[in-house]
């Protein structure tokens, strides 16, 4: 029973993780300041969740959990502080967020 209940919540981190990806790589006028802080919450929340999972006698595999958040504040950090790298932040963040989620499906 509680395996089904993670399973349908992994699901729901999955579309919500799709949904925001589209958001952030749509182009459209604006800065969407808002979809990259979104991002980067969303980022820093699975990279939680994958070092949580983890044994605390994985520390190499706990290590790579916490760079996947890093990543995604380093890129909302670049995308805020240069505006010539906004693709380079959207890259990165989309990284630290397909990252974490493959950490946490294997």
């Amino acid at each position: 029973m509680a395996l089904g209940i993670l399973e349908i919540l992994f699901i729901i981190l999955i579309i919500t993780a799709v949904i925001t990806l589209v958001l952030l790589h749509r182009r459209k006028g604006g800065s969407g300041n808002s979809i990259f802080i979104i991002n980067m919450l969303l980022g820093i929340f699975v990279s939680y969740l994958a070092f949580t999972a983890l044994p605390t006698s994985y520390t190499g595999q706990r290590v790579l959990a916490t760079a996947w958040g890093l990543i995604a504040v380093l890129a909302v950090v670049l995308k805020l502080t240069n505006q010539k790298l906004i693709t380079v932040s959207k890259v990165l963040l989309t990284i630290a967020i397909i990252g974490g989620l493959a950490q946490l499906l294997s």
